[in-house]
C-alpha cells in the first residue's frame, strides 16, 4: 500500500492488496477496515468471496444439498470473523437466512435485493419504515414486529450474510429515509407503487 501517498487509494486498489495478504483473518481484515472505512462493503464482499473460493475448489463435484452445506458452514465461520471476541452479537433476525433465503424473503416481501441489504444493514432510518411493512417482514423472518423494529433501530452497519450482485453497493454511513430507499434500490415502478402505498396508510 501506498501510505506516503497524498490522495487515499481507490477501492480496487485496496481489494488487490487485501487480496494478496498472506492471511485474510480478523486482525488483518479489522486492519483494512480501520485503514480504509469508505470501502467497509467492498472488503467484507471481498473477504467472503476469498473464503468461498477456497471452499469451492472442494465442493466442486458435490451434489446441490452439500454444497449449501458447505456454503452455510463458510458463512457461520464468516459471521464469526466478525463478531468481537468475547463479544455478544447483537440479535439478528436475519441471521439464519442462507443466499436462498434471502432471495425468497425478497421475493415475498415483492422487494429488490438491494432494498433487503440496506433493512439488513440498518441503513435505513426505522422510524420512516411502515409499521405495516415491519409486521410483513417480522412474519417472514418468524419473529416479532418488536423484536425486528429493535433490531431496525441499531445503528448502521454492514452485516455479516449473504450479498447479493448489485450494480449499486450500500455503504455505510448516514441513513437514508424508507423513501429515499423506494427511489434509489432498484425497485421496479410497480414495487415502488406497492411500497409507496404502505406509507400513506
Amino acid at each position: 500500500m501506498t501510505a506516503n501517498t497524498p490522495d487515499k487509494p481507490d477501492e480496487e486498489s485496496v481489494l488487490l492488496a487485501f487480496s494478496v495478504e498472506p492471511q485474510h483473518d480478523r486482525e488483518t481484515l479489522a486492519r483494512y477496515l480501520r485503514e480504509y472505512p469508505e470501502h467497509t462493503n467492498a472488503l467484507i464482499d471481498c473477504t467472503l468471496e476469498l473464503r468461498m473460493d477456497a471452499v469451492r475448489v472442494d465442493a466442486a463435484d458435490m451434489s446441490a444439498v452439500n454444497a449449501d452445506a458447505v456454503v452455510d458452514k463458510a458463512r457461520q465461520r464468516f459471521q464469526a470473523l466478525l463478531t468481537e471476541p468475547g463479544g455478544v452479537s447483537v440479535s439478528n433476525p436475519f441471521g439464519k437466512l442462507n443466499r436462498a433465503g434471502y432471495k425468497s424473503l425478497a421475493s415475498k416481501l415483492y422487494i429488490s435485493n438491494l432494498l433487503l441489504i440496506r433493512l439488513r444493514d440498518r441503513a435505513i432510518d426505522a422510524a420512516s419504515i411502515p409499521a405495516r411493512f415491519v409486521d410483513g417482514l417480522a412474519a417472514e423472518l418468524g419473529a416479532s414486529a418488536e423484536a425486528v423494529m429493535d433490531y431496525l433501530r441499531s445503528p448502521p452497519a454492514i452485516v455479516s450474510g449473504q450479498s447479493f450482485r448489485s450494480s449499486v453497493k450500500p455503504k455505510v454511513g448516514d441513513q437514508m429515509s424508507f423513501a429515499q430507499a423506494i427511489e434509489t434500490s432498484q425497485l421496479s415502478p410497480e414495487q415502488q407503487n406497492a411500497l409507496k402505498a404502505l406509507m400513506v396508510e
